[in-house]
């Protein structure tokens, strides 16, 4: 048996607080360093503007919506159930369909 210091932990989205941000709005289920795993946010937005993250990788699950993402310089179709794996230092922006939202779950 492995032992650990680690506490296992069991959330609930719909006892997360929705929080605006920008476009949209972000539910953090479960923020990173919590049990030192990996956000779980469920993001609903038009857009997101080019960035980036030095320090982690990022994977997208793609809830509802339809939309675009832009990796660097390639632009590549969203639709529910795309997964999109984006590495660490790597830009990267999202927009909806024109009037439309992308529901999408980042980890």
């Amino acid at each position: 048996m492995h032992k650990t210091d680690k506490k296992a932990i069991v959330r609930y989205r719909d006892k997360t607080e929705n929080i605006a941000c920008p476009y949209g709005q972000v539910e953090r289920i479960v923020t990173g360093g919590e049990g030192g795993i990996a956000n779980v946010h469920v993001v609903t937005v038009s857009e997101g503007k080019k960035h980036y993250h030095n320090s982690y990788d990022e994977v997208y699950y793609i809830l509802s919506g339809k939309g675009t993402i832009n990796l660097a310089q390639e632009t590549h179709s969203l639709l529910p159930g795309a997964v999109v794996i984006i590495p660490a230092g790597g830009s990267h922006s999202l927009k909806a369909a024109p009037g439309g939202k992308l529901e999408v779950i980042i980890f």
